[in-house]
């Protein structure tokens, strides 16, 4: 994990003890990525760092679907999860999101481009050329994942991972509807040069499509 933020640009420090965040030393670390294990030494040491660092963004990473231990501290909105494996574009994208929503003086970030659409994950706003797209959180945050994955499929469950990961099951229909509505809002269509379809008995794909350029006709002498 390691390895695959510091690939994404961000300046990442091994920890033996949470005890050390509370020290003056650790003031300049934005978000901490803490493999949660269902023990009463581990509860306590998250709250306790809690108390010193109310507002830090925390990624835990769990072997499994949260516990009740680990669903109460969900309630605090700074505190995400992923459960393992850890796929590396899910790690990037949930700490740049957490880091946008809840560190964005510490971790501006850099705008997106893809083709004509532009992306800003500090204001979650997105535009087709100079046009703004009015967007909920969840569409944008589908519609970067597809984008920052363009040509590859992305199954339902990676799908729901990364943009519903607090909802422990998410209705097909309510995930296919989501996706026709960024679909539409971006006009994510043929003649736009873009393609997001399913892809049978697994997901679905933003393609990104090449047009052979036209040449003109010379009329005839």
């Amino acid at each position: 994990m390691t390895e695959v933020l510091r690939a994404a640009h961000y300046s990442c420090t091994p920890l033996t003890s949470l005890e050390k965040l509370a020290s003056d030393a650790a003031a300049d670390v934005d978000l901490l990525v803490y493999h949660w294990s269902p023990t009463a030494a581990s509860q306590r040491q998250l709250v306790a760092l809690r108390q010193v660092r109310p507002i830090l963004p925390i990624l835990l990473v769990t072997g499994r679907s949260p516990d009740h231990a680990l669903s109460k501290l969900l309630t605090d909105p700074s505190t995400d999860y992923l459960v393992k494996p850890v796929r590396s574009h899910e790690l990037a994208l949930r700490v740049t999101i957490l880091l946008a929503r809840f560190a964005p003086q510490q971790a501006p970030l850099p705008t997106l481009r893809f083709g004509p659409y532009t992306f800003d994950p500090h204001s979650t706003q997105a535009w087709h050329d100079d046009n703004p797209i009015v967007l909920t959180r969840k569409e944008f945050l589908l519609a970067l994942l597809f984008f920052r994955h363009l040509g590859r499929p992305l199954s339902r469950a990676t799908i729901h991972e990364a943009v519903w990961p607090k909802v422990a099951e998410l209705n097909s229909r309510s995930l296919d509807t989501h996706i026709s509505r960024v679909r539409s809002k971006l006009a994510l269509r043929p003649e736009n040069g873009y393609r997001l379809a399913p892809v049978y008995s697994y997901g679905y794909q933003l393609e990104g499509l090449e047009f052979p350029e036209q040449n003109p006709v010379t009329p005839g002498v």
